[in-house]
């Protein structure tokens, strides 16, 4: 009988060793698991702001690339707009009172260098009914610019 009891101690002490042996195998896996745990939960965090970040850069892009297509309309209006302006300036520019005040302007210049030589060259001559119906630039208050 104590040949049993020494047996069945040394098996009671095998299984202990190996139900401490289990325990601390069971800790470490459990450890592990933890870690995997928080490094998933790390990673899964991670990748929630980057997908809010790439969102966010989208939505930057989306709007950047709107108000370039605004930019561009806003443009071809203004060209269409300024092209229609010069194209009724160039038709109806001698239409228009400056031109006309600028036209004559440089007319009656001419008309003055014309009397001037006449006056010079053939003093002769008598210039004022001349010089009364081309008054010179100034004469008639007009503004020269």
């Amino acid at each position: 009988m104590e040949a049993d009891l020494k047996e069945s101690d040394s098996n009671l002490l095998n299984m202990t060793k190996q139900l401490d042996n289990a325990n601390a195998a069971q800790r470490v896996a459990a450890e592990a698991l933890e870690a995997i745990n928080n490094e998933k939960r790390r990673l899964l965090e991670e990748a929630e702001a980057r997908n809010k970040e790439i969102s966010g850069l989208r939505k930057e892009l989306a709007d950047a690339e709107h108000g370039k297509k605004e930019a561009e309309d806003g443009k071809k209006e203004v060209e269409a707009r300024l092209a229609t302006v010069e194209a009724d300036f160039v038709a109806n520019f001698h239409n228009t009172e400056a031109y006309t005040n600028f036209a004559d302007y440089f007319a009656r210049v001419g008309q003055q260098e014309v009397l001037t030589a006449l006056r010079n060259d053939h003093p002769e001559f008598d210039v004022k009914n001349l010089e009364l119906r081309f008054p010179p630039p100034d004469a008639e208050g007009e503004d020269d610019s």
